[in-house]
């Protein structure tokens, strides 16, 4: 399947949430598909998922949800130095009534590696598509541990800290044995270092497919 730009997602989300799609529906829907992969990929019952404040960490953390609510011991850890994003807060916020137990990370690393232990595999949503520029000094040693725990590990969307343009690592990026993509892999998992870091990739949908959405902008640029 061709890679796609950015642009190109961008444009194929927006038409989503113009047909009424809005972003925690989009949320919920990807993240479900996100679950299906990973319960057929028998990677044990035991998770740590690592989430970052922006909507790639929201589809984790639902897709968390998913999980511990079909037996999963499931581990939440969310790493963010700055405000967390709302649909982030509104992710924790559903996790804290229904008993997962969520530990977030503003600069320090030294209590992460804890959360490692006796885990089966890594679930990461830290960076999505919107990445923007070289990684913080933080969030270089949070990945940095991930790829040092051993473990394998499932990317959301795209291994966090590639550029997904491009293929470059921006400062520090997840080696991911499996990436679970949504609408489309990207142009950046073929280039360069994105042929070293997606490991097997799905694609899955958000609720809608890429065709369908391809076809709804044609015929509204058809209007025009």
């Amino acid at each position: 399947m061709k890679g796609l730009s950015v642009s190109k997602l961008r444009e194929l989300d927006d038409m989503a949430k113009e047909i009424g799609l809005d972003e925690r529906i989009l949320i919920e829907n990807a993240s479900s598909n996100l679950s299906k992969v990973i319960d057929k990929l028998n990677l044990g019952k035991k998770v740590l998922v690592v989430a970052g404040r922006g909507n790639n960490g929201a589809d984790v953390l639902s897709c968390a949800r998913k999980l511990f609510s079909s037996g999963y011991d499931v581990r939440i850890a969310i790493v963010s130095e700055k405000e967390l994003g709302s649909e982030v807060f509104f992710q924790r916020k559903v996790l804290e009534k229904i008993g997962c137990q969520v530990v977030t990370f503003n600069n320090n690393t030294s209590e992460i590696k804890k959360l490692f232990e006796d885990r089966d595999f890594i679930l990461e949503g830290i960076l999505g598509i919107g990445i923007k520029g070289e990684l913080s000094h933080f969030l270089k040693e949070v990945i940095n541990l991930i790829n040092e725990s051993g473990k394998r590990v499932v990317s959301c969307d795209i291994p966090s800290g590639l550029s997904p343009d491009q293929g470059i690592v921006l400062g520090q990026a997840i080696k991911a044995n499996y990436t679970v993509s949504f609408i489309a892999p990207k142009i950046g998992f073929y280039l360069k270092q994105g042929l070293d870091l997606c490991g097997e990739i799905f694609i899955v949908d958000i609720g809608i497919s890429r065709d369908v959405l391809e076809e709804l902008i044609k015929r509204e640029k058809g209007k025009e």
